[in-house]
């Protein structure tokens, strides 16, 4: 028997136990008319840690409510980045990808998000580059560059 249809088997199974390539969520927001800008105006996030492999697709889906921010699936979030967000996730990360860390007075809310779950976000242009640093960290998460 031909040695690669022996190993064509192996080959196949190894290749659909591998974990599922991480997804990325790329978001470019504008402003128009008398809103005032947003602080962070391109960013990139990604979930580490959840379960559900199909959140960051219901997450990164364009919301008719918001006119002004574009959301791009992606494979991975580029380099260029001048700050990195990484916080424990909440389900309320799951609805508005800000929502993060220790919202209760008393600790986090009960969720169904797994203790180890974590949202990184990647920021590549803010009008703030400071404030972005405060939000990410009074949210509960921490900031490297």
């Amino acid at each position: 028997m031909n040695p690669m249809l022996r190993l064509a088997p192996v080959l196949l199974v190894g290749a659909f136990s591998l974990p599922a390539a991480a997804k990325s969520c790329y978001v470019h927001s504008e402003t128009s008319g008398a809103v005032p800008a947003p602080v962070v105006t391109e960013q990139c996030f990604e979930f580490h840690g959840v379960d559900k492999d199909d959140a960051i697709d219901w997450v990164c889906q364009d919301s008719e409510a918001v006119k002004n921010s574009r959301r791009e699936l992606r494979d991975s979030c580029p380099g260029g980045h001048f700050g990195v967000c990484t916080a424990p996730m909440t389900a309320e990360t799951l609805a508005n990808e800000r929502a993060t860390g220790s919202q209760a007075k008393n600790g986090t809310l009960p969720s169904q998000v797994g203790g180890d779950a974590t949202i990184i976000t990647y920021h590549y242009h803010a009008t703030d580059r400071a404030q972005a640093k405060i939000d990410c960290e009074s949210a509960g998460g921490s900031w490297s560059q």
